[in-house]
Formats: C-alpha cells, structure tokens, sequence
C-alpha cells in the first residue's frame, strides 16, 4: 500500500495541503511548532478512516477532545482530508481475492455538529473512475484492510516500546519453523549495530545483548542502542505498510542514523513500505531522499511544500556550493552583496541581539548576478524567507520591503587600531608608509587589498576570516544599516 497524493485542510494548524506524487522515502523538516507532527497525525487519521465517509461514521464527543482536531477550536469549517492509495497485486488478493493493482482516491469532509463529528464522503473513485454497486462493498473491505496497514511510531511512548518488546518475547517464543525469522532479524541488528554479537532472552522475558561478547541488559545498554533495535524490530515487522515515524534520530548517533536511513531506502526502493520521517538531523537530510516535505508556517497556519532532489536543484546547489541539509534549517536565509562577509554580518547582529542559532539565520554572500539569479530561483523551489542586504539595485520591486541598502564594504566600520593588530595576527606588517596612507581618511578595503597584494596574498582568500575577528570586539563600529536589519528580521519571525 502506498500513499500517491496527500490533501488535508483545517485540521489542527495546517491549511490547503496538497503532496502530489510521494515517493517511499519522504522527510518531513521544519521548525518546532510547524506543523510536522500534525501532518504525521493527519497522514495517519486518512488511512485509519479511510471508509469513514462511505459509512457515514459519526462519534459522540463527550468530553469534547475532538475539537482539538479544528484549528483554533473553530468547528464552522469542516476538515478536508483525502487522497489517492494504491494497493498493490499481492494486497489486493489478500483482501479480495482478486490479482489487480487498484488506485482509489477519496476525498472525506469531517463536520462538528452538535458534540457529534460526522464523516462524509466528498470524492471517491476507483481507478479513475466512480464506483459502481458492485465494487462498492469491495472498496469497503479494501478500506478495512488499509485501516490495519499503517504504523505511527512515537518519538518516545513508554507504553507503545513495551508492546513492540512483548512482540519480540512473542517471536523468540514462537515454534521453531517461526524461529527462522528471529534468526534474520538477529543477524539485521549485527549488520546495522556491528558492536551488538547477539541478542537472546533470558529468564523468559529480559532481552540481554551480546556488547563486544559481555552480555548486558537492554535496559542498561546505552539508549541509542535500544531505540536502534526497538526501531529495526518496527521495520522488519512491517512489510506493505506505511510508517510513520517522528525523529527517529533521537539518542543515535550519526553513524547509526546513516546506517538506518540507508536501510529504510533500500527497503522503500524495493517497495517492502513507504516511509514518512519528521527529523531535526542533518544527517537524515543528507541521506538519500525520494521527497523533502517543507513544513512553512505563518500568522498560525502551516503549509507544505514538497521538493525532489532532482537535477535542476542538484545544479544549483552545486553552483552556489550550498548543502541542502544546511539550508533546509535555515529559518531565514540573509544574502549579502560583495560590501559585506558574512560572519561580520553574524557579529554585528549578535552585539544587538539577534542569535543566529537561536534565530535559524543563514548568511550567503552573492558574488554575481547568475549567483542571485539561482538564489531567487531556490528561492521559489524550497519556500525560503530571504532578506537582502547590499542587494536592493538588483532584485526586483516586489522584494524592496525585504531589502536593506549598503553603501560602502564593511571594512570602512573597522576600528583601525584592532585592524593592525588582526592583520598581524595573520604574519602581515605594515611599514609605516601603509600605516600613514591607514590613517588618512579613505577606503580602507582597497588598502587591505594592496597591502595583502604586495606580499602575495590575495585578501579576498582572507577578508571572511580577518572581518570576523576584527569584528568580534565590541568597540568596533557598525552600520546604521544592521539595526534596519535586525528590525526586518524580528518581523519576519514573528509572522
């Protein structure tokens, strides 16, 4: 079973959602708070209702807890949630008996009327086609059969890890025809954890593992290794399933999340299951990807945009020799012109307090008109909130109110004085001709550039470096321009 399209709108803070053509492999990035774990949610309450709408299903809420599902508890509008499925071959002789591939789209509104949530079906068509009388029981017991393919696997549920331990007892207990997929998935847990020599039950039910031949509890082993093997025993049982997992990277470290990831894409590549991953780790990102799925919010609201890594972003990323797993964390994204560096620009914001870390700030120096051309294309591709700085003859009048202007290069701010001593710092000694000409009223960049030119140096090789140690003494001066900055920055994250 695999998910084709996605469409969700109104439910909880996401607002017209459409992911067409998903692929098996799809990670979901974003902020905290954007709407990742939501979108897992809605995914998941799509394939468990699957036939809700046809039977008109229609629960009590005593308690009122399904008003949470309602963005803003405002229960006027109804939640749109839908899709396209396809099963494959094999499911559907599972659940028919029948050998075809089908493709089913549904479409369900769900209403509050009365403390009651009512399901309806707007959209349903099979194979492109609407349903007939005969084949419409049909689509219903392919529903309930989709309803049971469907994993959600929390970042950490005390209750939903015991269970999946209590399968595991299960499979080590099961009879010895059963047991030789117990041995398979031992032999997994040594492929992807080398360290681990073996893992066995002892006492009925306490799963030791074989660390470097000492045997260990689970239960004392390092966490990274548990969740590791309570993660691969989730995959192995979950063939012709869609999974949904939040922040598998929690407690692994990077080389086991490389080692997971490349799994779950060989797995997804030869259609053992589709796989939706929320993640905060770069070195999820950096694995092979079929869809990134960008969480974006604004004034409350959460959309997506999904984007493959395919040729035309490979190019440019490559030309602009940015990472993509880099700039998909990027909150906001500040290109500058050649007048500025970019860690001059970082320290000059955090003397007025604005945190790059804190912030998710990205900063790019644009070097030419392609390198801009290609930045307000990936602009457009990936969703990304820039600002200009230095920038503004070049862009176009629609982003004005994102611009700053820069009149002249940063090195005309430093403090001449912390300037000698820096430039010493890097094996160069001004005679006392340069150190005059220094002290004259002028340009202070093209003195740097001869000074460094005469001793074989070229600056531009040097100016990010020397800008960012001039400039991380407080008495250097700064632009006028940084406080415009920093103001266009604050109303950016506070949309």
């Amino acid at each position: 079973m695999r998910i084709i399209n996605f469409y969700v709108d109104h439910f909880r803070s996401l607002s017209n959602i459409k992911l067409e053509e998903l692929g098996g492999l799809n990670v979901i990035v974003g902020y905290n708070g954007y709407g990742k774990t939501n979108l897992l949610t809605a995914i998941y309450l799509f394939i468990k209702n699957l036939g809700s709408g046809l039977e008109k299903r229609s629960i009590e809420d005593r308690n009122q807890e399904y008003m949470l599902l309602w963005k803003d508890y405002d229960i006027n509008k109804p939640i749109t949630i839908g899709g396209t499925v396809e099963f494959s071959e094999e499911e559907v002789m599972k659940a028919l008996g029948k050998s075809r591939k089908i493709r089913v789209e549904v479409i369900n509104k769900i209403k509050y009327n009365n403390r009651f949530v009512e399901w309806d079906v707007e959209r349903l068509a099979i194979d492109n086609s609407p349903p007939t009388r005969d084949n419409l029981e049909e689509i219903k017991q392919l529903f309930s059969f989709a309803s049971q393919g469907i994993e959600y696997v929390p970042i950490f549920d005390q209750t939903y890890f015991d269970a999946v331990l209590r399968k595991m007892i299960e499979m080590n207990r099961s009879p010895i025809n059963m047991r030789r997929k117990w041995y398979d998935f031992i032999n997994l847990v040594g492929e992807v954890i080398p360290e681990i020599k073996g893992i066995e039950f002892w006492d009925s039910n306490k799963l030791v593992l074989n660390i470097q031949n000492l045997p260990i509890y689970i239960d004392l082993a390092a966490s990274g290794f548990q969740r590791v093997i309570l993660m691969l025993f989730i995959l192995w049982l979950s063939g012709r399933k869609i999974l949904l997992l939040e922040e598998p990277e929690v407690n692994m470290y990077p080389t086991l999340q490389s080692r997971i990831m490349k799994l779950i894409k060989s797995w997804t590549d030869n259609g053992v299951f589709q796989v939706f991953i929320t993640t905060h780790s770069p070195y999820v990102v950096s694995s092979q990807i079929d869809n990134y799925i960008i969480m974006k919010k604004k004034n409350g609201v959460s959309s997506a945009i999904k984007v493959n890594l395919d040729d035309q972003l490979k190019t440019l990323l490559g030309i602009l020799r940015v990472n993509l797993s880099e700039i998909l964390f990027d909150k906001i994204v500040i290109l500058t012109s050649g007048l500025a560096e970019p860690s001059v620009v970082l320290n000059w914001l955090r003397r007025i307090g604005i945190s790059n870390d804190e912030l998710g700030i990205g900063i790019y120096k644009v070097s030419t008109d392609l390198e801009l051309q290609l930045w307000l294309r990936l602009r457009e591709l990936l969703g990304l909130d820039i600002l200009f700085l230095g920038l503004c003859d070049k862009i176009d009048l629609s982003l004005k109110d994102y611009c700053v202007p820069l009149g002249r290069e940063v090195e005309n701010y430093y403090t001449k004085s912390k300037l000698i001593d820096v430039i010493r710092k890097f094996g160069v000694y001004p005679d006392e001709k340069e150190l005059r000409e220094l002290t004259k009223e002028g340009d202070t960049y093209n003195w740097l550039v001869n000074v460094f030119r005469k001793r074989g140096i070229d600056y531009e090789k040097v100016r990010n470096s020397l800008g960012e140690l001039v400039t991380m003494y407080d008495g250097v001066e700064m632009p006028k321009e940084m406080e415009i900055l920093a103001n266009k920055i604050k109303s950016l994250e506070s949309i």
